[in-house]
């Protein structure tokens, strides 16, 4: 990097010292002259924001908005340990410069802070003063805390539901908030939004975008998705939450496409085939504009790794945080698309055999290695290893985009289980057979798929053990058979699925490779926070969920999203919209009398012992307080949205304790 570009990366990243003023500003080297024309014709109509605490630093961010031919502003940054920023306590008093090739947006590093300490910071142009923003530096590392208290987020999606949780997070007494991504959603959906989202949040336009097949239009240039973040922040709700905490960030797919892995993305079936590398740099561009994180962006380097976002944090002598990059590095899915064909089948409802088989074929292509079946990549799992396996401090937080929980549904004992309770129904002598039922019919359901036989099944099982209940060969054949005939599905559905390869079930070799070095290395207290699947959950991570009898090794905490299409709604569209999945409706839901009933959650926790909590059908967003004894977690689901308007505050229609005491793997919900 030459000299020109180094000072163009430093005017960016500006490093301020407390009390001391100001290094690595850049200067006038491109030959631009900074505006200091009439401050009133700029603004700071985007907020203010801090992240990335540490004993001795924080980063700030704001953006300067309005017109002045393309020139650098000067902002002037005040930091202080006091809110009317009197002369006399006032840390930093220095000028900075926001400059068009970074879409006026300043991120500045202030350094030489005192550990554990709030600040108090505002931008002036002029003599206009931004919102002011609170932050907290770190503990630093060693010293005894007693408590920890912050929030984790994920999924705010501009066009789904509101964002009132946010408006409420604003006045709970907070750390830092931890998110653990889809910040912004890339695609811009056509057609109606009327009541799908409140009225406040108008329908949204990219300056360039691609049409999708369903009309919806996903950014497509740098253009596009400076646009989207320029659009989120407008909302005063997360410029308040951005104002009140350091935020601690990590990407998931949205920041760059859905389902995306490296640079590529999965729209349709064929899609990953081509790279889509200036695509992908763009993304990664404008969400190192728009987030007060510290780190490092070099638009030298041509590739689409030029930027590394995984980074720890240690909170005195209680807490390591690790924050993961689970898209950049990671290798296609174990079942790609293009194989597949479509999604079901590749992403969403894997046979578990088939899936097992393909990753093994794959690890033994590579001699063992786990690089093609990775999410983490091999330098960035080395360095989790490295840091979880060296953390010094009680308790090891791993934000985690993807759930590590497993969640399968073995469907021949489901559907029998299904058929058992109709039949029951349908005859109520019937009743104390219901489990005898369901496990002849599931044996008789297995046998006919491995012989070749389901197209004319014997029930041979059944027909036995309903002959003792008085039931003869032409009783069965007029009042059982029938019934049960008219609910079996497709034998390609007599299966063990996976729900979601996009989450760590899709890449179990290398869950297993680091739930094996926590154990090896005896390394306990490790919880993961973790988002992206639009539901609450919280259960144990295994060494080997295929094994006889698997371990528990740590904790998976996953929070709901902020604002989106809940998981319960989305296998009820597969349930719905695909016919081969249709007889799989009711384990899904249930609609009586225009009622909707979920049964997804009771399907989950039958096939999945170690998911302590489910709920697939809810918005929110999870608080924990961390001690040295305990992590409690309450998730917070939130009221719908009603007319096009957000519910009034609270906005908080439930709440479900979840506790994991030290030393323990395991989650006691309360």
């Amino acid at each position: 990097m030459d000299r020109r570009q180094f000072l163009k990366w430093g005017s960016f990243m500006t490093v301020t010292i407390a009390t001391g003023g100001l290094t690595a500003c850049g200067g006038g080297d491109d030959g631009d002259e900074p505006d200091t024309g009439n401050p009133e014709n700029f603004n700071f109509v985007h907020g203010v924001a801090s992240g990335d605490p540490k004993p001795d630093s924080v980063v700030v961010w704001t953006r300067v908005e309005g017109n002045n031919g393309k020139r650098p502003v000067v902002v002037r940054l005040q930091v202080s340990t006091q809110q009317d920023f009197a002369p006399q306590s006032l840390l930093v008093n220095e000028p900075l410069m926001a400059r068009p090739e970074w879409d006026y947006t300043i991120r500045n590093k202030v350094t030489g802070l005192t550990a554990g300490t709030r600040y108090f910071y505002r931008f002036l142009l002029g003599n206009r003063a931004s919102t002011v923003g609170r932050t907290r530096t770190a503990a630093a590392a060693g010293t005894p805390l007693s408590q920890l208290r912050f929030a984790f987020v994920s999924c705010q999606d501009w066009n789904a539901n509101h964002w009132a949780g946010m408006e409420e997070l604003v006045q709970q007494d907070l750390d830092f908030i931890v998110h653990v991504g889809d910040y912004i959603y890339e695609a811009v959906p056509g057609g109606s939004r009327a009541g799908l989202v409140e009225d406040r949040h108008t329908a949204l336009q990219l300056p360039n975008g691609t049409v999708l097949p369903d009309a919806s239009v996903y950014a497509t240039t740098l253009d596009d998705y400076r646009y989207l973040y320029r659009s989120y922040r407008s909302d005063t709700r997360l410029q308040a939450l951005h104002a009140a905490f350091p935020m601690i960030a990590i990407w998931d797919d949205h920041e760059f496409s859905d389902n995306c892995w490296q640079d590529r993305q999965t729209y349709d079936s064929d899609d990953d085939q081509t790279p889509r590398t200036a695509r992908r740099r763009a993304a990664s561009q404008a969400w190192f504009e728009y987030l007060p994180a510290d780190v490092s962006l070099d638009t030298s380097n041509p590739s689409f790794q030029n930027i590394q976002i995984y980074r720890s944090f240690t909170f005195g002598n209680l807490a390591t945080l690790l924050m993961t990059d689970e898209r950049l590095y990671r290798a296609n899915h174990v079942m790609p698309e293009e194989t597949i064909g479509r999604t079901v089948g590749s992403l969403y409802l894997v046979p578990a055999d088939t899936l097992a088989a393909t990753e093994a074929q794959k690890i033994s292509a590579a001699g063992n290695a786990l690089t093609p079946v990775s999410m983490l990549g091999d330098t960035q799992r080395a360095w989790w290893q490295d840091r979880v396996g060296g953390a010094n401090t009680t308790w090891k937080l791993w934000g985690n985009q993807l759930s590590l929980l497993r969640m399968q549904v073995d469907v021949t004992k489901a559907i029998a289980d299904l058929i058992a309770r109709a039949l029951v129904q349908a005859h109520s002598a019937l009743s104390s057979l219901q489990s005898a039922i369901a496990s002849a019919l599931e044996s008789d359901l297995a046998t006919a798929k491995a012989a070749g036989t389901y197209a004319n099944l014997a029930y041979t099982e059944l027909r036995n053990l309903l002959s003792q209940a008085g039931i003869d060969a032409a009783a069965f054949d007029a009042n059982i058979r029938p019934l049960i005939e008219s609910r079996l599905p497709a034998i390609s559905l007599l299966d063990r699925f996976i729900l979601n390869t996009d989450q760590w079930d899709g890449f179990n070799a290398e869950r297993k490779n680091l739930m094996a070095f926590l154990k090896a290395n005896s390394v306990r207290n490790v919880v993961a926070l973790s988002g992206d699947i639009h539901g609450f959950f919280g259960g144990q991570v295994m060494d080997d969920y295929d094994a006889a009898s698997p371990m528990p090794v740590m904790v998976d905490l996953v929070t709901a999203g902020l604002s989106s299409n809940s998981l319960l709604s989305s296998f009820r569209a597969i349930v719905d919209n695909d016919q081969e999945f249709a007889a799989l409706r009711e384990l899904v839901y249930s609609d009586v009398g225009g009622v909707l009933f979920n049964a997804f959650d009771n399907t989950l926790r039958a096939f999945n012992s170690w998911i302590r909590h489910a709920d697939t059908n809810a918005e929110g967003y999870a608080l924990v307080t961390l001690t040295p004894d305990k992590l409690s977690c309450t998730y917070h689901t939130l009221k719908s949205i009603s007319g096009g308007v957000a519910p009034a505050l609270p906005a908080t229609a439930s709440t479900r304790v979840l506790e994991v005491a030290a030393g323990t793997a395991d989650v006691n919900v309360l």
